[in-house]
Parts: structure tokens; sequence; C-alpha cells
């Protein structure tokens, strides 16, 4: 079965010449359900991590925008992502959140699917349908699935390019976020929550360090006076060495870290200048994962259900562990001090189109307009200073391609030509 695009309307979403958005694609009811086929029903989604499902037989359940998927592990060790719907009257197949299993049984029916979807069982297959039904054509339905770094993606869209082609250049920077360390890392959670927000206002907020000074200050000084931690100040945006990078619709903060000694095996794994010089953050994978591994799944035009992992690599102590996740929840999470701050402004920006006259206007993203482009070093578009709205208008231009797109031949991909140094260089 193909994806099929039922409408073809054309959306002006942004101006890139003066950075004027519509404040409708927040709260408008049609826009959503235009963005459920023609972003999340292309894009590669980030589903979950292979820490999840390490061994076979087990099972995540997961959301691809707002339909739930089976991610499995099955007996040959192959990874598996399927619509958690059974084929007969649309009944969930499991409702629970993870597990181990041998199979799925749908406890309307009994129809019972094996860990890579296929249907094995029907009650009554000779009384009840005479040995006319076709099992081979009736599995679940598969999602595409490819691996990067642990991390696992699936599409619907047979026609979507690989995922390493998907990810580009991006890969560059993300290596020095998930392949530093060589153990690898491991997923715990997710904490999960629901805002009254549209998913992108988090996406977008991911490059917006020009917020932080100010909605975050309360956090950022508590955590300075008591962990002695980073005061962020509006100096400090405009000193920090680090600027930011976009490609293929992924946002990367990218802090330069000069002076740095990286650990051999680093060296070793990403090349000298990687190591050493590139620290890769607050990244967001298009279409909604925010600030690292967490997902923004869409619920509706003014929901969002939230879900934090904490990774933290496999070969830290216990305690190291702990300590991990702790910070991991204390500043982004359900009960997080930063997340607690964003989330009232998000909500108002969600808000902001719902209405007759603030429909018609439009919010302003101009800043440093002009000043981002090819860089000798960075791959991507990449901005000539830290506190930017560059990537929140190429996020928004980048999602107004896929409204735009009839298929995957109408959507661009950046060539790759970074030059990948180091034993992580393979995908």
């Amino acid at each position: 079965m193909t994806i099929t695009t039922t409408s073809t309307k054309k959306y002006k979403i942004l101006d890139p010449e003066t950075g004027a958005l519509d404040p409708r694609i927040y709260s408008d009811e049609t826009i959503y359900r235009e963005e459920m086929e023609k972003v999340f029903g292309r894009s590669w989604l980030l589903i979950g991590h292979e820490s999840l499902v390490p061994n076979p037989g087990d099972f995540f359940h997961t959301y691809m925008g707002e339909e739930p998927v089976i991610l499995t592990r099955d007996r040959q060790g192959g990874l598996n992502a399927m619509l958690n719907v059974c084929r007969h009257r649309g009944a969930r197949l499991t409702r629970t959140d993870d597990g181990n299993c041998a199979s799925f049984m749908c406890v309307y029916h009994g129809w019972t699917y094996g860990l890579d979807g296929a249907l094995e069982y029907v009650p009554g297959e000779e009384q009840a349908y005479d040995n006319k039904l076709d099992k081979t054509k009736l599995g679940l339905r598969r999602a595409r699935v490819e691996t990067y770094a642990g991390l696992i993606f699936a599409t619907w869209a047979p026609d979507a390019p690989s995922l390493e082609d998907f990810l580009g250049d991006a890969r560059w920077y993300l290596d020095t976020e998930y392949k530093r360390r060589p153990a690898g890392f491991i997923a715990y959670g997710p904490q999960k929550w629901i805002q009254p927000v549209n998913w992108k206002t988090s996406v977008d907020n991911c490059s917006d360090w020009y917020h932080v000074p100010t909605t975050h200050s309360s956090a950022s000084n508590a955590l300075a006076r008591v962990m002695g931690a980073t005061r962020y100040t509006h100096e400090w945006n405009w000193t920090v060495p680090a600027k930011h990078a976009f490609v293929n619709g992924h946002q990367i903060a990218v802090f330069e870290t000069t002076g740095h000694e990286a650990p051999a095996e680093e060296v070793e794994r990403l090349g000298e200048f990687r190591a050493n010089n590139v620290a890769a953050s607050a990244s967001s994978i298009f279409p909604n994962t925010v600030l690292g591994m967490r997902l923004a799944i869409p619920r509706g035009p003014l929901q969002t259900e939230f879900w934090h992992f904490a990774l933290v690599p496999a070969d830290a102590t216990e305690e190291e562990k702990r300590v991990l996740r702790m910070e991991h929840a204390s500043q982004n999470g359900a009960a997080g001090t930063f997340e607690a701050d964003d989330i009232d402004n998000w909500r108002q920006v969600s808000n902001s189109g719902a209405t007759f006259i603030g429909a018609q206007q439009e919010q302003l993203l101009n800043m440093g307009l002009g000043n981002a482009g090819p860089h000798d070093v960075y791959p991507g578009m990449v901005t000539d200073r830290f506190v930017s709205e560059h990537n929140q208008r190429a996020f928004y231009l980048r999602y107004q391609e896929f409204m735009n797109a009839g298929s995957w031949a109408d959507i661009s991909l950046e060539p790759q030509t970074a030059v990948y140094e180091g034993t992580t260089a393979e995908m």
C-alpha cells in the first residue's frame, strides 16, 4: 500500500524575506490533519532505542504521530515496527507499554500475530472461513525500520530515502552526541505527560537560546548558586563560542570546545577535530524530537504528549547512571525546573492564532536574517553567531516543503559533503 496525499493545497507558512510566520499553523484543525499525513506519514520518525528491546521477544509500545506502533525484537534479532491494530476489526493488540512475548493475540476474536507481524493463527479458519483466508496478506501493517547509533527510526513511506540520506550531514554533529562513548548508551524511561500546546512550539524552541536568560532566569540562578552551574545571561549568549547548524530539517547547537583534550578512545572514534573541538547540544531531528531523545507526540492541534528519555552511558557505574537520570529529570521532564518555565510560553504561542484578530497578526522570526550560510569547516547552513532565529525559519520552511509536497520526489535533500574521520564514520 502506498501513502496517498488527499490534499493539493499549497501553504505559505513563512516569508523567508521578512521572517513573518502564520500563527494559524498551531491551532488550525485542518492544518493539523494534513500534518499527520504529509509530515508524520512521510518522515523518518524516532520511535525508540535498541536498549529498550535488547532480547528476542522484547517489545515496546510507541507512536508514529498519532499511530500506535509495536516495536519488537524478533527471534532472529531483527527489529520490526507494526501498527498496533488488528487486521480483522481494528482492535488494539497490546495495551501495555513493554514486555516480552512470543506472539500478539487480539483479545476481541483471537487473531494471533508473530513478532514480525505475520498472521499466524485465526480461530475457526476452517469452520468459519472455509479455509479461504490468505493469512500471508493479512499481517500487521509494517513500517520500514533503520537505526543510527542505537536510535531506532521508522517510516510509513515506501518512497522515503534511506535514513542515512534523511539525516544527511547532521550526522557529522550528532556523532559527537551519540557515538562518543564506545559502549553506547542505555535509554531509561520514558517519563510521559500531556500539555495543552502544539507540538511545533517545543521543536522550534530547541534553537531558541534568546529566551533562556529571561524565561529560565530563576532556574538558572538557582542552579548556579546551589550547584555551581553556568548562569545563562544575555552576556553569556553574546560571547559563548557557539553556532547553530541546520541540515535537512535537523537543528543542532554547536559548541566550539577548542582546547579540550578528549580521551584517546573518543579521538579514535570521532577523529581529532570533532573529538576535541565539537560538542553538539539541544539537537532536534525533524520533525519532532526535542533536545535529544525526547519526543513531542501530537495529540491534536493544541495537545502534545511529551516522552522524556534519559540516555546514560552503558558503561557508567550504577551510581553514575542514577545521578545522570536525576539530572535529566530535574531540568527537563514532567517536574523539570526548565520544563515548567517553557510550558506556559508554548501554550500562549499555540493559542495566538486561534482568534479572529490573532490569526491576522503574524509572528516575527527575523533575528539574524542573512547571517547564515555554508561554512568552511562545519556542514550544512551555519549561523555566524549563537543567538539567531535562522534555525526556526529553516524548520518552518522545511515543514512547509513537506506540507506542499505531493511525494518524496518533491522534497529536497542536501548532498552529503562532510568529511567523517574516526572509526564511527560509517552509518
